[in-house]
This record gives C-alpha cells, structure tokens and sequence, in this order.
C-alpha cells in the first residue's frame, strides 16, 4: 500500500452481520432450502471501507461494537479491516439477504437496532475528532443506531469541514439537509431518497422514475450551485451527477446481478477513492459504477473480489 496515498475514515453507526442466502428459488409461505450462505461483517461503513481497502486505500473505520463484538472483529480482522471501536450495550444486529436466482433478484430483511447510551455517544464522538487529525478524507454512512443525537453528522461535517477535511455524505432526510451548510465535497444518494428529502411531495418510485426525473434534475441542478456535488443512482438506470448545475449522466455496466447489497456503498467509495486521487466528477463517477457493478456480480456484500 502506498505509504503517500489519502487516508480515509469511514464513519457508520449501526453495525451488522449480513447473513446471506442463496435459494434456487424463493417460494412465499413454503419450507425453503438454501443452496448457499455466508456470515459478514457489514453495514455501510464496512462495506465502504472493505472495497476501499481491496483498492489499495488506507482507511479506518469508526463505529460502536456491543454484544456479538468479537465474532465481528474477527471477521474484520479476516478481511484485512482496521477498527476504531467504542464499548456499547447495544447488540450488532444481524440482517438477511435472500437471493433467489430464478429470477436473479435480492430481497433484504432489516432487523431493528437496540439503543446505544449516552456513555457511547460522548466516546464516539472523542474518537471521531481523535481519528479526523490522522485521515485525509471521510465518509459518513447510513442510518444511526437510536440513542445518537439526529444532527451528529451534521456535527461531523461541521469538525471536517473545520478541520479541511472533504466530506461524501451518504444518508439522506433531515440530517442531510442539516449537513449541507457545511458543504460536503459530496452527497451520493439515489433517486428515490433524493426526492424524499427535497422533494418530499414528488411521487417517485424505484420500479420506475421517469415521471419525477424532470423535477429532479431542476433541484439537482439548484442545490449543486451551493458548494457541493451530487450523485445520484438509480439501480440499473443512468447515474446522475451534478456539479455547479451541470447535470451528467453515466450508464453503469449491464450486468446480470447476484448481489446487489452493498453496491450502493462500492459505488460510494469507489468515487471517493477516484476523487482523493485528482480525478475528475464524472471519471469518478464512471470508476463508482465499476466498483457497483463488481459487487453486484458476487455473493459477498461490499466486495470487489
């Protein structure tokens, strides 16, 4: 690894065991025998910082670990992952993909997320500045576990933001639109998340978007003349991407998928990686859709290879 390369920090506070399931086909409200499964460690940040990782990158990634913690290292210690971890009460949850290869399709089931303390908030929030003097870039992920503060990555980018550190911001809803005055380099979400925080009266759905693809690109164009840039995905449709209200798009590869979990996080982290090394947006963009496209090709989540 090149001892000059940029330093990234990934940020996800809700860690997960992914289980994985594939079935020759899914039967609703039938007895299912699986053809194949696997336990990883994931969540968004995992994911991100895994792909990063087989791209050559150093990166650190800072979360909280409860109860299921040292099956969780180890299988982060298996991929070659270094973690920042805080002391938590609350249990890793365990999610389940089933994929049915009939029909070459991902179905996600989502386990809720016990509370953390106010003990691991404030410690999070200790190591999150003591990590942000030794990193170049960092990258918030996803959902937070309850107990955290609803602006805590708003704060985040606000400390980077200080600190002259680039930002890619990969949530959505009000804590995206809080974090937007302190100017991430840039917001990756996809469509139908993008509406729901900007355009919260536009009907949109992911099957099929071309009626609220007008008034999207409108608000796109808008909100990337204020410092940040936007990317926005839509499955197998056309990227869109956005910087001083230029729109572009970029076709990602025609694959046939097998895994699609995770694809979003290797496409986040895929731009991160092209943009800390001076490439331009859409060159970016265009290595994000690759790194999407290699993950959706396999069984592992967040994974090139």
């Amino acid at each position: 690894m090149d001892s000059n390369a940029p330093r990234f920090l990934a940020v996800c506070l809700n860690p997960t065991f992914q289980r994985t399931i594939s079935l020759p086909n899914l039967d609703k409200g039938e007895v299912n025998r699986a053809r194949l499964a696997r336990l990883d460690a994931s969540g968004k940040g995992i994911n991100v910082s895994r792909v990063l990782q087989q791209l050559g990158a150093p990166v650190r990634h800072l979360t909280h670990l409860g109860p299921g913690k040292d099956e969780f290292l180890r299988l982060c210690s298996k991929d070659g992952l270094q973690i920042s971890w805080i002391d938590s009460v609350s249990p890793i949850r365990t999610c389940i993909t089933l994929l049915d290869e009939s029909e070459d399709t991902t179905t996600e089931v989502i386990e809720p997320t016990e509370p953390v303390d106010e003990g691991t908030v404030a410690a999070v929030v200790d190591a999150y500045n003591r990590e942000l003097e030794n990193t170049d870039w960092v990258i918030l992920s996803g959902s937070k576990a309850p107990g955290y503060p609803p602006n805590l990555f708003a704060e985040f980018c606000r400390s980077a933001r200080d600190a002259g550190k680039p930002v890619v911001a990969d949530y959505r809803g009000e804590e995206l639109l809080a974090s937007l005055m302190f100017e991430p380099a840039l917001v990756k979400i996809n469509l139908v998340e993008f509406a729901a925080t900007f355009l919260p009266n536009l009907e949109v759905s992911e099957a099929d978007d071309s009626s609220a693809l007008q008034a999207v690109k409108e608000k796109l164009a808008e909100l990337s003349v204020r410092g940040s840039d936007f990317v926005l995905t839509r499955g197998a449709r056309a990227i869109l991407c956005a910087r001083n209200g230029l729109i572009e798009t970029v076709d990602p590869p025609d694959i046939v998928p097998v895994n699609t979990i995770g694809s979003g996080d290797s496409v986040a982290a895929g731009m991160a990686f092209a943009l800390s090394n001076g490439e331009r947006l859409r060159e970016a963009v265009i290595e994000g859709a690759r790194c999407g496209a290699l993950n959706a090709v396999l069984l592992k989540p967040g994974s090139l290879e």
